[in-house]
């Protein structure tokens, strides 16, 4: 059994099986398929929600031991390797390759359903401008600190195995390594592999359906022609394979480099036009506001389950969003790892934590600024949509924009960075993906990338026509729930071969070859 686990092929004809599995039970019954898995995410969160919370947060506290603790200087790689991309390029690559699409769908909804009906909105009864409050803390809860913190750890403990220790770009690498001296630890490794790319096959195949909705939505309030067809899904799917596929079969850093790059200018530029054409001095407050619900409230939201209200709200979104982000952490945490060679753990806790927080406080604050100013002092209209359309509520970011002037710049604005987003999260699946199923190389093969991009397409395309989105989007958020056990045993085991290498001295002796290496390019330059 041992030897058939460890051929080649493995965990390609595994996960293969695993998709295939999930996709076809999709299409003959979509109906039963949804209900069963949503009926278990539910009985999860009825009785563990009190235990998903607090999670992020326990990793947040962890990732910033590591950052400023004995372990903070150790880099990613030899001494003398360098990053592969520029710093800028780096941090555009990790936000867009960790968020992606997501901020579009619920850069102004989320807020908004949380002011509507959480047990802190107005339908408790809270005073309309509390409820605003409160609506945008949560959501700075849900996509700041706590899910960089997810995303962050995960890349850590696979980098710091792949690169320190010579191991594979594997998911279940760490667990294996780790607890190299438990008899369970490979079968649980074996098992986190297979899981992990089955998950990111359907995740990232959900993640295409919904950015083909988002650009055919884009492409009929910009021009006013309506590609919601068949024929159009399909043309919009074949022209979005060549672009993440051709990006992905690129290096890493002129592929997924450029990519993100060009998707923050491209966000920026959007966002400072409408701060700059909408109430500047409202946004601001709200920024400084934000700042506060980033880092000063993450630990009471953490701690509050509303023990006495009505769980229908906390399961559904704070708490399912939350395992969702666990369910990005297997192809994340390898493409977080594979793109932070050269640098150290200090470096990657810090900008990768920090950075997207900031680059979110003002994102919130201008989209979903204006969404609460249309409720309070415009026609209410998105407020209204968002109520009465809750399968829908994505198309709310359109709408901010088209409430607002300067709809002929933005519009086309926002079909270009729907397009740039929905590529490079899925370029970066696709690495990942590629990486896992071809057994952990430090590089995606060309012919795997090809392969799991033309599957992943197709099974977006079959979402699509079957209307069975919400099925896979379950499997993707249920395999969450044991991937939070994965990464915190992926961190115990790093923890526990840290102290072990601590103890034997060699982390010591790496800052030793690194201050040298720094000493010598230090004389160089002079």
């Amino acid at each position: 059994m041992k030897a058939f686990i460890q051929r080649k092929n493995f965990l390609f004809w595994a996960s293969i099986i695993f998709t295939g599995f999930f996709s076809i039970w999709a299409v003959i019954s979509p109906k039963g398929m949804t209900a069963t898995l949503w009926n278990l995410l539910g009985q999860y969160n009825l009785h563990f929600s009190w235990f998903t919370m607090p999670m992020p947060v326990i990793l947040l506290l962890i990732s910033l031991y590591l950052a400023f603790g004995k372990y903070g200087k150790i880099k990613l790689g030899k001494p003398d390797d360098q990053p592969e991309m520029s710093t800028f390029a780096w941090i555009g690559t990790l936000f867009t390759a960790g968020i992606g699409i997501g901020i579009v769908n619920f850069g102004v909804a989320e807020p908004l359903v949380h002011y509507l009906q959480s047990p802190v909105g107005i339908s408790a009864g809270i005073s309309p401008a509390q409820a605003a409050e409160n609506g945008i803390k949560y959501s700075m809860f849900i996509w700041g600190l706590p899910a960089w913190a997810i995303y962050t750890m995960a890349g850590l403990v696979i980098g710091y195995f792949a690169y320190y220790k010579g191991k594979k770009f594997l998911p279940g690498e760490p667990i294996a390594a780790g607890f190299s001296d438990k008899p369970w630890a490979a079968n649980v490794a074996v098992f986190a592999n297979i899981v992990a790319a089955g998950a990111a096959a359907l995740t990232i195949a959900a993640h295409i359906a919904i950015g083909i909705f988002q650009i055919q939505n884009a492409v009929k309030s910009v021009s006013g022609i309506d590609i919601a067809s068949t024929t159009g899904s399909i043309v919009l799917l074949i022209i979005m394979f060549f672009i993440y596929t051709f990006a992905a079969i690129l290096p890493i850093q002129k592929g997924m480099g450029t990519l993100g790059k060009l998707n923050t200018i491209v966000a920026v530029i959007l966002m400072i036009y409408v701060f700059m054409i909408t109430n500047s001095t409202m946004i601001m407050r709200l920024v400084t506001e934000n700042i506060r619900h980033a880092f000063l409230d993450v630990f009471p939201v953490a701690f509050t389950t509303f023990p006495f209200s009505d769980q229908t709200w906390f399961g559904s979104w704070p708490n399912t969003i939350m395992i969702w982000w666990f369910s990005w952490t297997p192809f994340l945490g390898i493409f977080i790892a594979r793109i932070s060679k050269g640098r150290t753990i200090r470096q990657i806790v810090l900008m990768s934590i920090l950075v997207p927080t900031f680059f979110l406080i003002f994102w919130f604050s201008v989209f979903a600024g204006n969404g609460f100013w249309n409720t309070f002092f415009g026609d209410g209209r998105i407020i209204h949509f968002i109520a009465n359309n809750p399968e829908n509520v994505y198309l709310s970011f359109i709408m901010v924009l088209k409430e607002l002037p300067g709809f002929a710049v933005t519009g086309p604005i926002f079909l270009l960075l729907v397009v740039i987003f929905l590529a490079t999260t899925t370029t970066s699946g696709m690495i990942s993906l590629s990486i896992i199923t071809s057994n952990g190389p430090e590089n995606a093969p060309k012919n795997r990338v090809i392969i799991w991009s033309i599957l992943a397409t197709m099974i977006a395309f079959s979402n699509i026509i079957t209307g069975t989105l919400d099925g896979v989007k379950a499997v993707g958020v249920i395999i969450g729930i044991p991937f939070m056990l994965f990464v915190f045993l992926s961190i115990s085991g790093m923890f526990r071969q840290m102290r072990l290498d601590y103890s034997k001295n060699l982390l010591t002796q790496a800052n030793e070859n690194q201050k040298a290496v720094d000493k010598l390019a230090d004389g160089k330059k002079e």
